[in-house]
């Protein structure tokens, strides 16, 4: 089985949120999505780990929904911080069956795999939380035996990155208490995160977690331990989104497939 792990496309229709978003960003996720489209062997369902818009107008959704059509897999998302919760929900309540209450989660399953998806936004704010309500829903829903795998879609990584910055406007609260609900659990669990706009992969509390790029903008790799207030520059690297490849034994291997993308604005249509 192969899994497509995208992520942050920051698709605005009329004014963005972010001013790093590029400009042609339209184009350019139609570029991504053809790519993951046109993948051979066929990708079997693709993951999206939030910012699927930069403002979170019904607009901004009706656009992602059109730029998502030449998929002929099923995909799977959950919300960022600059998604509208509600605007979100309503945008796909036809394919994701959402449960009752304010916040956006759901469990769905696909081919033996248990799907969660689950909502860490805080409203307003780039960085996420979890609540005592959030952490007892995945501590129920992982408290439910599955023989299969579990993949968990979250926005805000779980786990440091490094990036001080960006660590900075993560996970404010609930990131130990997922991590001793994740230690817990027995079977096969994966997570996929976003929000760092660079790829990063991670074994935390005995999960595999991976970190998809974003095709709106790159930052560069910092490290530096005292640039916590400092925005890391953008990076002139080239796009990267996963491929999960699950084999038949279970083994999973998480391949990197790199898109070259012009630079904003040049050589590629804005239609």
């Amino acid at each position: 089985m192969l899994i497509a792990h995208i992520s942050d496309f920051h698709i605005f229709t009329e004014t963005s949120e972010t001013s790093l978003v590029r400009p042609d960003i339209i184009p350019v996720v139609r570029r991504i999505i053809d790519d993951v489209a046109a993948f051979r062997p066929a990708v079997d369902a693709v993951m999206l780990t939030g910012d699927l818009a930069d403002g979170g107008t019904m607009a901004d959704y009706a656009t992602v929904r059109e730029l998502l059509k030449p998929l002929p897999m099923p995909f799977f998302a959950v919300p960022g911080n600059h998604d509208k919760r509600e605007a979100f929900r309503a945008a796909f309540a036809d394919l994701f069956p959402f449960e009752d209450g304010r916040f956006a989660l759901y469990e769905t399953e696909f081919r033996g795999i248990r799907i969660l998806g689950f909502d860490t936004l805080t409203e307003p704010g780039p960085g996420g939380a979890l609540c005592r309500e959030r952490l007892a829903w995945i501590e129920r829903k992982l408290s439910q035996p599955w023989e299969g795998a579990t993949i968990l879609l979250m926005h805000h990584a779980p786990y440091l990155t490094g990036i001080r910055f960006l660590d900075g406007i993560g996970l404010a609260s609930g990131r130990r208490e997922l991590g001793e609900i994740v230690a817990r659990y027995k079977g096969e669990l994966r997570i996929l995160a976003g929000h760092i706009h660079r790829p990063s992969q991670c074994c935390w509390n005995g999960a595999l977690v991976t970190i998809a790029g974003s095709a709106a903008f790159k930052i560069e790799l910092d490290l530096h331990p005292d640039h916590g207030s400092l925005e890391p520059p953008q990076a002139d690297e080239p796009y990267a989104y996963f491929i999960h490849h699950v084999d038949v034994s279970g083994d999973v291997a998480v391949h990197p497939r790199y898109v070259r993308l012009p630079e904003p604005g040049k050589g590629i249509s804005h239609a």
